[in-house]
């Protein structure tokens, strides 16, 4: 069984995957009623992980190797700032704001197209 296995096939790959989260799960499912919400060490976790999603928002934007490299980078800071303001101007919403900017960059797409 051993010799016929092939490590680099991606039925394997995917159970080794399938595995892994499946144990950092469990770990943080054990570990969850431990963790103390109001520690700086939470606070700081925190902090990075919206780090992370603001710098690979910002990266998938404005450095874009796939749909989005079509568009004028332009177009794509017009869209941001359009949902950003948006955003701010309804007291934090989220969803208009993510509706403002989306429906920006498609009316810049189609005034693009059609120009």
């Amino acid at each position: 069984m051993i010799d016929t296995l092939n490590l680099g096939s991606p039925w394997v790959l995917l159970a080794a995957a399938f595995i892994a989260a499946l144990l950092t799960r469990a770990a943080g499912v054990v570990l969850s009623g431990r963790v103390e919400p109001d520690t700086p060490l939470f606070d700081w976790f925190a902090c990075v992980g919206q780090a992370l999603v603001g710098g690979l928002m910002v990266r998938a934007l404005f450095f874009s190797s796939a749909e989005l490299s079509g568009d004028q980078q332009l177009d794509r800071a017009i869209a941001v700032a359009t949902g950003f303001a948006v955003y701010l101007v309804t007291g934090r919403g989220l969803l208009a704001g993510t509706f403002a900017g989306v429906a920006a960059l498609f009316a810049l797409g189609l005034i693009r197209a059609t120009v």
